[in-house]
């Protein structure tokens, strides 16, 4: 991603024309302190605190087993609660939440987003909800919030889980690196060899094509929309 970025910001300040080796170095160190700001569109007050501790109100997802029974393959909800080897963040902007200006979802729109995260070595949870602070439903049309559930009166849910149910993202492999001339300075003339590592071969056929067959994919896919469709 990084290259990638970089590429992009060299064509724009050179306008295509090609660069010498012997700049690459200065440039490299500008785009870090300069070009990215360019780049990127910071989500004012959408930062999040991380800390060990996880807070029992911010974080009440973790008190929920949502399956209701221990058949699960994953790690329970109970159990990853009472671990100690994670980290939990809440946002910066506290339980009220932070509202931003909608780019790529719904453009044009302001959108009050609600977010709580939780991360262990091999799974991340994430419990992003958005609303649209412009608007007021009735609670009879079924778009409304129980101002219990988040605070936030009849506002319409935008996205997110309206049970509070986090996305439960686990770890399927993990890429490591390996520089061919550990000597260089010159980043973009080492080769730099990628290696990827299956930590959870259950779920490799949703890294892409090398890793699952056709059959397999249709598979998945039906049953997914079999489960959609009873919810």
């Amino acid at each position: 991603w990084w290259r990638e970025t970089y590429a992009v910001w060299l064509n724009s300040i050179n306008e295509g024309e090609n660069e010498s080796d012997d700049n690459r170095s200065n440039e490299w160190i500008a785009f870090q302190s300069e070009g990215i700001q360019h780049l990127v569109s910071p989500l004012v007050g959408c930062d999040v605190l991380w800390d060990p501790q996880w807070d029992p109100k911010k974080h009440a997802y973790l008190n929920v087993d949502e399956y209701g029974d221990d058949t699960s393959s994953s790690p329970t909800t109970i159990n990853k609660k009472n671990t100690d080897d994670g980290c939990h963040a809440t946002m910066e902007a506290g339980s009220a939440g932070a509202i931003v200006d909608s780019i790529s979802l719904i453009p044009g729109k302001r959108i009050l987003i609600k977010d709580e995260l939780s991360l262990w070595e091999d799974e991340f949870w994430i419990n992003d909800r958005g609303y649209d602070p412009d608007a007021v439903v009735d609670d009879n049309d079924g778009g409304g919030n129980d101002e219990n559930e988040d605070g936030v009166g009849n506002m319409p849910f935008v996205y997110g889980n309206r049970r509070g149910v986090p996305y439960k993202l686990e770890r399927v492999s993990c890429i490591s690196t390996e520089n061919t001339n550990e000597g260089s300075d010159d980043m973009f003339s080492v080769p730099i060899l990628l290696e990827r590592t299956i930590h959870n071969q259950e779920l490799a056929w949703t890294l892409g094509e090398d890793f699952r067959e056709q059959i397999e994919y249709e598979e998945k896919l039906s049953a997914v929309e079999e489960a959609l469709l009873q919810s």
